[in-house]
């Protein structure tokens, strides 16, 4: 669909009655959005490994069950060692929220509201539509 859609934009390009350097200007945006465009759907067809993503959670789970076994001698302070508790807490909420974080930004376009970007996008191409034939002298 966005190929047909691409080769049909620029049919109506070069139908629109403007001048050919203005036209021309027109293709090389498109042919920039164009390539944008192919290099967007790579991004999104080109998944990243399961390997990966279990390999960092299990790899921060462990760090953070043996961070209270590095953290008992800088809390010795604290009354039998209880800052360290909320101390541990927080830093693995942090960090698996940074780990979420990443797992989410791997797929860009699931949590971007890309529909409401289309409606915009549609919206504005209908009001220059629009447009056609005002300000021309009759």
């Amino acid at each position: 669909r966005p190929n047909r859609a691409l080769y049909d934009l620029s049919v109506a390009i070069d139908r629109l009655p403007m001048h050919f350097m203005r036209k021309n200007e027109i293709n090389k945006n498109l042919s920039i959005f164009e390539d944008t465009l192919g290099g967007s759907e790579r991004l999104l067809s080109s998944p990243v490994p399961l390997f990966y993503s279990r390999h960092t959670a299990r790899f921060l789970s462990t760090w953070l069950l043996l961070l209270p076994f590095a953290m008992y001698e800088p809390f010795k302070g604290s009354w039998n060692h209880v800052m360290e508790i909320p101390a541990i807490a927080l830093a693995s909420l942090f960090l698996f929220g940074i780990e979420e974080l990443a797992t989410q930004l791997e797929e860009p376009f699931t949590i971007l509201p890309m529909q409401g970007f289309c409606d915009k996008i549609g919206a504005n191409c209908d009001e220059i539509v629009g447009w056609r034939g005002q300000g021309l002298d009759e």
